[in-house]
């Protein structure tokens, strides 16, 4: 990973051991891999050495995180807030969610639209591309109103989320490895109580939730 040092920059409360006789050391005498441990088109699954504690009472121990390629490019994975604005289209003020099947957990989702970063793609581009695509509403514009870190004990994926204010319709164009079952167009308040209800689990979406609040759309 020499070619993103910024990975592997010094942390003060939990420091990452970067000797090489050291990390192999550990690796043999431990039976684990220290290092890249796997790599897909997307991200890095990478598993560090790192030492905690206090001075004279400290531990070493491997601790995992996965990277995003395209997020170390400059690429932004987004989240959109659909909103229809156009008469004729749907009742103003819906917002479009997407009902598919995820790999990770095996069951089917309802959430909003969202994508990987892709490099040399502004986040504006890419949320207008991943609602038309997903959904095939179209929006001349998006607005930034908030950004997340996935999960910050895992990952140092950014997310950025957006409100796109929807003028028109086409078909979707989903990638084939997305696994779409059908668009739906719900209100706030139906948003809200699917979240309660259990029907709305996706996280990103709940806090998109929050975004709308804070933001008043």
């Amino acid at each position: 990973m020499s070619e993103a040092p910024i990975l592997f920059e010094a942390r003060y409360y939990r420091k990452l051991i970067l000797e090489r006789e050291a990390l192999e050391r550990y690796a043999a005498e431990n039976d684990v891999i220290i290092g890249v441990a796997a790599e897909t088109p997307y991200c890095f699954f990478i598993v560090d050495l790192v030492e905690s504690g206090n001075p004279g009472d400290t531990i070493r121990f491997p601790y995992q995180r996965v990277v995003y390629k395209a997020q170390l490019r400059g690429g932004t994975n987004v989240v959109v807030v659909g909103k229809i604005s156009a008469v004729g289209l749907a009742e103003l003020g819906r917002i479009a969610l997407v009902r598919q099947e995820r790999h990770a957990t095996g069951l089917s989702h309802l959430e909003l639209p969202r994508g990987f970063g892709e490099v040399g793609v502004s986040g504006v581009e890419n949320a207008l591309n991943e609602l038309r695509s997903e959904t095939g509403l179209i929006g001349r514009e998006a607005f930034f109103i908030g950004s997340t870190f996935t999960d910050t004990g895992l990952t140092d994926a950014r997310v950025d989320f957006f409100q796109v204010p929807v003028v028109g319709q086409t078909e979707r164009d989903p990638e084939n490895s997305e696994a779409i079952q059908r668009v739906e167009l719900l209100t706030e308040m139906e948003i809200a109580a699917a979240i309660q209800a259990g029907d709305i689990r996706d996280a990103f979406t709940v806090q998109a939730v929050t975004f709308m609040k804070i933001c008043r759309l």
